[in-house]
């Protein structure tokens, strides 16, 4: 998706120099949401296998996700 991608930032009024963008998902492309789903799925299931975090009973729950949102817990 980023092939030949360059951006710019913008503060104030003021423009610095373009630059080049090697990786990451486009806001508001419209395969950033599967792009996104198919990273985050790996860790999410890595986490779970790791056995590190929260359980209540013996579903884990040591970190929620909705969106792009992630939230981690940890026993302590």
């Amino acid at each position: 998706m980023y092939t030949n991608h360059n951006t710019r930032v913008v503060w104030n009024g003021v423009q610095l120099r373009c630059f080049g963008v090697m990786n990451g998902v486009k806001q508001g492309g419209v395969l950033s949401p599967t792009l996104f789903c198919v990273y985050i799925d790996d860790l999410l299931k890595s986490l779970a296998e790791a056995n590190v975090g929260c359980y209540i009973r013996s579903c884990f729950v040591g970190v929620l996700a909705h969106a792009d949102d992630l939230i981690l817990l940890d026993p302590t």
